[in-house]
Formats: C-alpha cells, sequence, structure tokens
C-alpha cells in the first residue's frame, strides 16, 4: 500500500509532468472535478492517459474516506471486467458482495476508502459523478485538451 503525499522529492517530480505525481513507472493525475465515469474516461483520454487501473496487490491508496473512479468496467460483457485500457483485471480488491450490478446497472468500478485507511472496490452506475485518477505511463507526456478557437466577431453558428 502507498499513500500519495503532497511532499514529494524534485527528483521524483521530474519523471512526471507538473501536476502529475509519481509512483513506480507511472503517473498519476488526481481531480476533484467530479465527471460521470465516461466523461473522466474521455478528460483522460484527452491528456493522452486512461482512468487509473490496478494491476496487483499494491493498493494505490489514496486519502481517507473518498471514492473515485477507476478504469474498471463490464460495459461490454456483464460480469467480464476490463480497464478502459481494454487489459483484463488481473487483480481485484471487491468489497463483500461486490460486484453485484444492483438494478442490473453498476458497470463501472469506483475505490472506495474509509476512515480507517483501508479500501475496495464497488461497482456502480457510470453516470454518478465521482473524483477521478488519471495514469499515464513515465516519459508518455500527457497532452492538454486543444483550446477550441474564439468566435469571429459577426459570425453566429
Amino acid at each position: 500500500i502507498f499513500i500519495f503525499t503532497n511532499s514529494l522529492s524534485l527528483s521524483a517530480l521530474g519523471d512526471c509532468e507538473a501536476g502529475w505525481r509519481p509512483y513506480q513507472d507511472r503517473c498519476y493525475y488526481f481531480s476533484s472535478d467530479t465527471k460521470t465515469w465516461h466523461d473522466a474516461l474521455t478528460e483522460c483520454q484527452s491528456k493522452n492517459a486512461n482512468l487509473m487501473s490496478i494491476s496487483d496487490i499494491h493498493e494505490r491508496s489514496i486519502p481517507n474516506g473518498v471514492s473515485l473512479w477507476m478504469g474498471g468496467h463490464d460495459s461490454v460483457t456483464e460480469g467480464d471486467y476490463l480497464w478502459s485500457d481494454g487489459s483484463a483485471l488481473s487483480h481485484t480488491n471487491w468489497g463483500p458482495g461486490e460486484p453485484n450490478d444492483h438494478a442490473g446497472r453498476e458497470n463501472c468500478v469506483e475505490l472506495v476508502t474509509t476512515q480507517n485507511g483501508s479500501s475496495y472496490w464497488n461497482d456502480i452506475f457510470c453516470d454518478a459523478h465521482q473524483d477521478w485518477v488519471c495514469m499515464i505511463a513515465k516519459g508518455k507526456t500527457p497532452t492538454e485538451p486543444p483550446v477550441p478557437p474564439s468566435a469571429i466577431p459577426g459570425n453566429t453558428y
């Protein structure tokens, strides 16, 4: 288990772009601008990244008491969870009774952290608004979405 902190060394920050936090061979971008799962995925992809995936037991711990989007989903085949980059889940940390596909509509995965520091995964409605985390390989440069052109005075669309 690791915890992201604001006390990162300058050498560690050099491995990731400003605003991204390093861990092992990846950089992570945390956002508290709540979005649906699909909108969060679109935002990550616009940065040349993907929603966070977890491939081993070293759970990506987040500050206690939060819930946020990860890249897991079973929207292609019910019960067959994939990461948003298309890879299969090789590690899971489902909470008790999860995934349960409540009301037949829970197709996206959130990471829930408790006040005591534990964490688990939960399937939830994809249209819920959550904080989210993007992930990109170190050395791969995240991009900023293009700024739309400003309107030309007198033109209407």
